[in-house]
């Protein structure tokens, strides 16, 4: 899986891209690195998603984190 890279110098726009992994209607698995240059607020991932890896840039300065989202189970009655 390709990592999602901000634009050089966007810092910022991270966060738009932890905002988009929230609302994305995940149909199946997905493995995805995210940027987190503030890492003391929470991120908002699906009750089945699970960070893999984390490690710290300090080129950037940010966290990167490795992140697979998994599809929300539907409930059987």
């Amino acid at each position: 899986m390709e990592r999602q890279d901000t634009q050089p110098g966007a810092y910022g726009a991270e966060t738009e891209e932890i905002a988009d992994i929230a609302e994305i209607e995940i149909t199946e698995p997905m493995l995805t690195w995210l940027e987190v240059s503030h890492p003391q607020q929470p991120i908002p991932i699906g009750e089945n998603d699970r960070v893999l890896d984390s490690k710290f840039n300090e080129q950037h300065d940010v966290w990167e984190v490795l992140l697979v989202a998994l599809p929300e189970e539907e409930d059987e009655e």
